[in-house]
């Protein structure tokens, strides 16, 4: 038995950390992370609107709706945060990538965001004006952005490291040059995707919105929002950090546009008095699923505040358990330690999981209403961050009993490890 856990505890340290280290720091995986994140100050300011417009008392809902014009201009204005997400992103993406070739980051961002514009199908009213959607520079178009960031990233830094632009003296402005430089690049992205967009027309495909959601969106969604696939992409998150790699980085890369497109539609949904859609969203992950922080580490925040017998491990508790309550956790991972301590694999692993079984059925049999649509900063601490993610009581109820469960769960490898620790620290002081 020892002889495997140590084999495991080698392909863990030997195999995946360093697999992890390089997806982590994968040019284009990184652009994606940052790229989005360029964009969550708008889904948080949305969120805010939708707290204020959607608030779970009944007297204050009824009181905007009976105003009308409060109520319409509340949601004008989360759809103006919301909307415009994946508009923000497909810059972001841009930006970030070029600029991790040493070109100019604002440049490909503006190139991008123009194609991703041109890509996004348009409406017209009765009278002929034409207008774009918010929901297709939101959280729908959110697969668009990205491709067409990356193609348009690539593009241009492609021209820009083979000199395929239009040179300027030195003596004008560097602002200047720069736009200039971006000319032959421009217009080789946007005729490239107005070629794109008229072979779908022909082809009677729709939109590349739409394109996408079938070819990525659909096979993604198999894992994103179903119970078995949201075990898997625990499961690799909570093996990644416990081999000293963010997780987040490596599984949220791929899954967290599809968590926070999920978390739109159930805005969507909600603000059209339609039933919600998903259960699993990135409200849904961040603050039930990853209570605590990476590994649902909450419960062994409480063990080291109150059930630390050893000195080291009672500090730890002082110094670890409030930002805990935050989900900030990096004391505990690297000072406890969590990573790569045989003691704690198990806990670690299964905390989350079972946080995310829960939360799924209690969800799924209607014990807890789904996540709004309302996005919360992950640092939201428990009871506050369930009532607002749900709009109802019963989730943060949801949360106190999983803060307890990984309480239980983390409790007897604690103290398993607390205990060689006074040993140790007995060892330690006789010596002296």
């Amino acid at each position: 038995m020892e002889k495997k856990m140590k084999r495991f505890l080698d392909f863990l340290e030997n195999t995946l950390a360093p697999l992890g280290e390089k997806i982590g720091k994968q040019r284009h995986l990184k652009a994606l992370r940052e790229g989005i994140m360029m964009a969550m100050p708008l889904v948080l300011i949305g969120s805010f609107f939708v707290l204020i417009k959607d608030f779970p008392i009944v007297a204050w809902t009824d009181w905007l709706r009976e105003t009308g014009d409060l109520y319409g201009l509340l949601n004008t204005m989360a759809n103006n945060s919301f909307g415009l997400m994946a508009l923000v992103t497909s810059f972001g993406i841009a930006y970030r990538l070029a600029e991790s070739y040493g070109t100019d980051g604002p440049s490909g961002g503006v190139l991008a965001m123009g194609a991703f514009l041109l890509m996004t199908p348009s409406i017209v009213t009765a009278e002929g004006a034409v207008g774009i959607p918010y929901g297709a520079l939101g959280g729908k178009g959110i697969f668009s952005a990205i491709l067409v960031a990356m193609v348009a990233a690539e593009i241009y830094r492609f021209c820009i490291q083979k000199n395929i632009t239009i040179k300027m003296p030195d003596s004008v402005p560097d602002v200047v040059s720069k736009s200039f430089s971006a000319l032959i690049p421009g217009i080789i992205i946007l005729i490239l995707f107005a070629g794109i967009l008229k072979t779908l027309q022909i082809l009677g495909l729709g939109s590349l919105n739409d394109l996408l959601a079938i070819i990525i969106g659909k096979p993604l969604g198999l894992i994103a929002g179903t119970l078995p696939g949201t075990f898997v992409a625990v499961l690799l998150n909570s093996l990644f950090w416990f081999c000293g790699v963010n997780g987040g980085q490596v599984v949220g890369s791929v899954m967290n546009p599809l968590w926070i497109q999920y978390a739109d539609n159930n805005r969507i949904a909600l603000a059209a008095g339609e039933a919600l859609p998903h259960i699993v969203t990135a409200p849904f992950m961040d603050l039930f699923v990853y209570i605590g922080g990476g590994g649902a580490t909450i419960g062994l925040a409480l063990c080291l505040m109150f059930f630390s017998k050893s000195k080291e491990y009672r500090t730890l508790g002082k110094v670890s358990g409030i930002p805990a309550l935050f989900n900030i956790n990096t004391a505990i991972l690297f000072t406890f330690p969590t990573v790569l301590n045989p003691i704690m694999l198990i806990p670690f692993v299964i905390a989350p999981v079972v946080n995310a079984v829960i939360t799924y059925v209690s969800m799924a049999i209607n014990l807890v209403p789904y996540t709004t649509g309302v996005t919360l900063p992950w640092t939201t601490p428990p009871i506050i961050g369930g009532f607002l993610a749900t709009g109802s009581w019963q989730g943060a109820v949801l949360q106190v009993v999983l803060v307890a469960v990984s309480f239980l769960i983390y409790y007897p490898f604690f103290k398993a490890a607390d205990r060689n620790n006074v040993l140790e620290e007995m060892t330690e002081s006789k010596g002296e």
